[in-house]
């Protein structure tokens, strides 16, 4: 999306006052080059019609869609996950917790009425309909793709076991936390006791990772604390290459988020194509496990998010065509720093003592 820019009027310098379009939608203007559109001309009657149908749409049902102000100043939609009355207000006074439709729901936010432009309200459309005309106009595989997303780390939940756990997670909780020197804004639902759920911001201390409702408590805290790093003797256990020197696979813990997924199919598609590159497909899952301590599973996601496995003749095979693999390795880019196992100092711990 572009920055939305106040054209000039050639003739007198001044300035445009037409509304800018963001994405093809237009928030609407009572002025436009300082003269008054055709709609104004209405009676007030008619603008006094126009305010009670605002008001009666409030408050805003949930599943409700509407343009939203966002943070870059520009409107985008929204759909109403949430509501909740203000504290001090009238009976329409809520805030809303939206999702930004062209965003990750980690951007999802409570916003205030003013943000909110009524004239763009939709009404709330049945949503067990609105999946089923999304999932015609998918491919399949764009489904496998969302499929893979939202059950990663959840393979253990059925359908309505996914679905419970994603109503439940739908709101964050907490919106911010505070570690150290830095204040973080909170991406996703977070399971804290019951007592904190009141709590919009928390305090962490940054060493023994205990968090406080208040900043009085943490620095009482502090003032006890004598730990002096996070706790965790092998926190960094599943690095690939101390599972290569332990003679295990290893996996990152479950459940992933969206980005840490991102992350670990990043570094598996590098590497693996490059083995298969050097090796020209004649390879085993099993040899590239071994090979890598990436779990087989791993793997074979990972090959089939690509498209370079078949399943043939009851067992997966891998097709590598030189051309495809160049062009995912093209396209994967070049990963962060390499590690020098030269330097790697480590002593398996079934090995120690």
């Amino acid at each position: 999306m572009g920055s939305v820019e106040t054209p000039t009027n050639p003739e007198n310098g001044s300035a445009n006052l037409a509304p800018a379009a963001v994405d093809g939608y237009q928030k609407p203007h009572s002025v436009v080059d300082g003269m008054p559109p055709p709609a104004a001309e209405m009676t007030q009657m008619e603008s006094d019609s126009l305010k009670k149908r605002r008001v009666s749409m409030l408050p805003l049902e949930v599943g409700t869609r509407v343009m939203c102000r966002w943070r870059d100043g520009k409107y985008h939609q929204v759909k109403v996950i949430e509501r909740r009355k203000m504290q001090c207000g009238g009976p329409n006074d809520y805030e809303y917790y939206v999702h930004y439709t062209e965003f990750n729901r980690r951007l999802d936010e409570w916003v205030k009425l003013e943000q909110l432009d009524l004239d763009s309200v939709e009404t709330v459309i049945d949503e067990k309909v609105e999946d089923k005309v999304t999932s015609l106009k998918m491919t399949r595989h764009q489904k496998r793709k969302i499929d893979e997303t939202h059950v990663e780390g959840h393979e253990e939940l059925d359908a309505a076991s996914l679905r419970e756990h994603e109503e439940f997670t739908k709101v964050k909780n907490i919106a911010t936390i505070e570690l150290g020197r830095y204040e973080i804004e909170t991406w996703y639902f977070s399971p804290f006791p019951p007592e904190y759920n009141d709590s919009v911001k928390l305090y962490f201390c940054e060493f023994c990772l205990n968090f406080m409702k208040r900043k009085e408590q943490l620095q009482r805290h502090m003032r006890k604390c004598d730990l002096k790093h996070p706790p965790g003797d092998e926190i960094y256990r599943s690095a690939y290459e101390l599972s290569k020197k332990e003679g295990k696979v290893g996996t990152p813990e479950r459940p992933l988020s969206d980005l840490g997924l991102l992350s670990y199919r990043g570094y598996w598609t590098r590497v693996l194509l490059d083995i298969l590159k050097k090796h020209k497909g004649n390879i085993s899952i099993k040899e590239l496990s071994d090979m890598t301590a990436i779990k087989a599973e791993d793997i074979l996601t990972t090959l089939q998010s690509l498209e370079l496995i078949q399943y043939r003749k009851g067992q997966h095979v891998i097709c590598a065509d030189p051309k495809v693999l160049d062009r995912h390795l093209k396209a994967a880019g070049r990963g962060g720093l390499e590690v020098d196992v030269s330097k790697l100092i480590w002593t398996p711990y079934k090995e120690q003592g």
